[in-house]
This record gives C-alpha cells, sequence and structure tokens, in this order.
C-alpha cells in the first residue's frame, strides 16, 4: 500500500520530534548529576555561610572542588574516544574574565550581592543551554533558581544566606531528580 505525500510528511515530522526529545532526554540525563553536585556544594557553602560568616575562604574551595568534579562527571559520562576539547578550557576563561570584569566595573558593596549574582548567573547559564537543546525543564530550572534567589535577597535579606542553602541548593537537587526521570 504506498504511502501519500501527507502521510510521509506527517511521518517524518513524527519522526523529529520523537528525535529532538530523546536528545533531550539525554542531555537531561547527562546534566543531573551536575545539579545534585552543585545543589550540594550550595547547601554547605551558603549555610557555612550563614553560620560563620568568617569562613570567607570556604568558597573558593568548595567551587575548585566543584569544578573538578563537574570535569570528573562529563569526563566519565562522554562517549569514547576521550579526547579534549579546548572549548572546555576556552569557555571556563571566558566566564572568568567576565565575572571580573563585571566586578571590575560594578564592584558589589557587600557579601549578599556576590551571594546573588552567581546564582543568576547560573540560572542564566541553565536557561540558554535549555533554549539550545530545546530542553524545556533546564529552562525551568534555570528560571527557578533566578526567581527564587532574587526572591530570597529582596524579601528575606536578613536570611538569605539560609535561604539560598536550604531553597537554592535544594532547587538544584530537586531540579537535578527531575532532569534525571525525564
Amino acid at each position: 500500500m504506498p504511502v501519500s505525500p501527507s502521510e510521509a510528511q506527517a511521518a517524518l515530522r513524527d519522526i523529529s520530534k520523537a528525535e529532538r526529545s530523546s536528545a533531550a532526554a539525554y542531555q537531561y540525563r547527562h546534566a543531573a548529576p551536575h545539579l545534585f553536585l552543585w545543589g550540594s556544594i550550595w547547601a554547605v557553602g551558603y549555610g557555612a555561610s550563614y553560620a560563620r560568616p568568617r569562613w570567607e575562604g570556604l568558597w573558593p574551595v568548595l567551587a575548585l572542588a566543584g569544578a573538578d568534579a563537574s570535569f570528573w562527571i562529563g569526563w566519565k559520562s562522554k562517549p569514547a574516544p576521550r579526547e579534549y576539547d579546548w572549548r572546555y578550557l576556552g569557555t571556563a576563561l571566558a566566564v572568568v574574565c567576565f565575572i571580573a570584569a563585571v566586578f571590575a566595573v560594578l564592584p558589589p558593596s557587600d557579601r549578599m550581592q556576590i551571594g546573588a549574582f552567581f546564582p543568576i548567573l547560573v540560572a542564566l547559564f541553565y536557561s540558554l543551554v535549555g533554549i539550545w537543546i530545546r530542553g524545556v525543564r533546564l529552562m525551568a530550572a534555570g528560571v527557578a533558581v533566578a526567581a527564587l534567589t532574587l526572591g530570597g535577597y529582596f524579601f528575606l535579606p536578613q536570611y538569605f544566606l539560609l535561604w539560598m542553602a536550604v531553597v537554592g541548593g535544594g532547587a538544584l537537587i530537586l531540579g537535578g531528580v527531575w532532569l534525571r526521570n525525564a
């Protein structure tokens, strides 16, 4: 039985839609461990910053350990062959230069501004990646992190660091669960 042109077009549209859904689910499964990791780091870092404000040296240690762990997670999940891609280092350097430039032009006046800046930056990255991979869940995670950060910053300033430990870290961990189960 021959297939009509309209049936063929409909079948091709269905195949394309299934391909996009499969690619997004694949990306979600690879993003989920990173959200678990960084949610835990945020919970520890912001919790410690709230409990012990003088522990300013903890964040650089957590950030470096998190970056190393993120690299390792990405390396382990990357299909063979595992050759180094210069874009990872280039991206990291571009982000570091961007942050340095922003702080040079608009220096933060207190810890809360720094504590809000990085989650908003992370939320932007999650949203942009979600846009590029057509991943609605990753976009939603980015929007949620930004909204929760801004909500805590403006409406609960005295508890902002605790808010970010519980709600910010928790949002990333729950986002990881949501992505893993996509």
